[in-house]
């Protein structure tokens, strides 16, 4: 045996098993030792080869033979079993549903941010209602330091208004002066020239001085009421501006202090993350739930189809949907009945092509009856009788 293993590996070298093939088929006589030996390894190859796909072909035939039959036990299933059997795989079905729509849900808070809510959930609640008092409370603050600006516009403008009324006054008091000085000097002249009474023009003058004069004093007066009064508007504003932006920084401060603890930039940003955690948290909870749920209702099903000395009862835990729908259930038959079809002419395909090869192995022995205790002994090593 060992001489021919050897001679089987040097004969590799020089010798073309197809070729070989050839010639065996041309003549199955005057072959030399080593050409047989050669011969025969290719063909018991084929055989070995051969023998694999029948075993797993068998193995695949009585598996789904196996199948067709577990599915014969199921539909003669009597009515209370069938129901306990139509009852687990309805709930399977629909708690196999809702964990995928979790599992492919994309809704959800990042892990992240959901231990930190976690770690903060006992006083978020309270956290919530006091961040939204001091954004109100915010909000508040920036609408009264509008007003103040405001208010504190109008102070300026009416400020403003009176010094300019001021200089006029001061411009109309000159130029009042300048006028009424003027036009008594030039009545002066013509009465010193002409001669005439000057008496009624000199008193036109005087009212006309004094009632510039008078329109001065009161415009002055109302300027100088209206100039104390607008700093003192303006002082009162400037200090209920700075007591209120004193509350503005304190209130932006605690605000920017709960923003970096729970990392968000409003109350509503840390809301919708609470909302988002909370429903995390139930879908969590309830795909425990439905965990526990399902692994009762597999056992329920498994149990009730071993009951039934169905074989491969796991295998309908994945096809649960066979056994509510009958529509299903007839596709899986067809299935099975098809792929046990093709295995079966599989082998038969096979077992004839073994055939052929152990019928190759017979007439290479006849053909060279010099090698025939070769070819024998061959054959034995791989269990084949000639």
């Amino acid at each position: 045996m060992g001489w021919w293993k050897r001679k089987k590996k040097e004969v590799e070298q020089t010798v073309d098993p197809k070729e070989a093939l050839r010639q065996l088929k041309r003549s199955k006589k005057g072959l030399s030792r080593e050409e047989t030996a050669q011969i025969v390894g290719v063909v018991i190859e084929q055989i070995d080869e051969l023998r694999k796909q029948i075993a797993v072909s068998q193995k695949e035939y009585e598996a789904v033979t196996s199948y067709l039959t577990d599915l014969q036990k199921i539909e003669r299933m009597t009515e209370d079993k069938r129901q306990t059997v139509n009852d687990a795989a309805r709930n399977i079905l629909n708690l196999t549903k809702e964990r995928v729509k979790y599992q492919n849900s994309t809704d959800r808070i990042p892990m992240a941010k959901y231990r930190a809510m976690e770690r903060y959930e006992k006083e978020i609640p309270d956290v919530l209602k006091n961040i939204y008092e001091q954004e109100q409370y915010r909000e508040m603050i920036y609408s009264d330091l509008r007003q103040l600006e405001g208010e504190r516009g109008v102070v300026e403008y009416e400020r403003e208004a009176a010094q300019d009324k001021k200089i006029f006054l001061k411009n109309l008091a000159f130029g009042g002066g300048f006028l009424v000085v003027l036009l008594f000097i030039t009545l002066l002249i013509m009465n010193l020239v002409t001669g005439a009474d000057m008496l009624l023009p000199l008193l036109l003058v005087l009212c006309f001085a004094a009632g510039i004069t008078a329109y001065i004093a009161v415009a002055a007066a109302q300027s100088k009421k209206i100039l104390k009064e607008s700093d003192y508007k303006l002082n009162r504003v400037i200090q209920l501006t700075n007591k209120i932006k004193i509350k503005l920084v304190n209130c932006t401060n605690a605000l920017e202090y709960v923003y970096e603890k729970y990392q968000v930039e409003s109350y509503r940003e840390l809301s919708e993350l609470w909302e988002k955690y909370v429903r995390t948290k139930d879908e969590e909870r309830r795909y425990r739930k439905s965990t526990e749920l399902l692994e009762h209702y597999n056992r329920t099903l498994m149990d009730t189809l071993f009951g039934e000395e169905v074989k491969d009862a796991e295998i309908w835990l994945y096809q649960a949907e066979a056994l509510l729908d009958e529509k299903e259930m007839v596709e899986v038959r067809h299935h099975l009945n098809i792929r046990r079809q093709k295995i079966r002419e599989r082998l038969e395909f096979n077992n004839g092509q073994l055939a052929l090869c152990e019928e190759e192995l017979s007439q290479i022995a006849k053909g060279n009856g010099a090698y025939a205790d070769l070819v024998a002994e061959i054959a034995t090593e791989h269990g084949i009788s000639l």
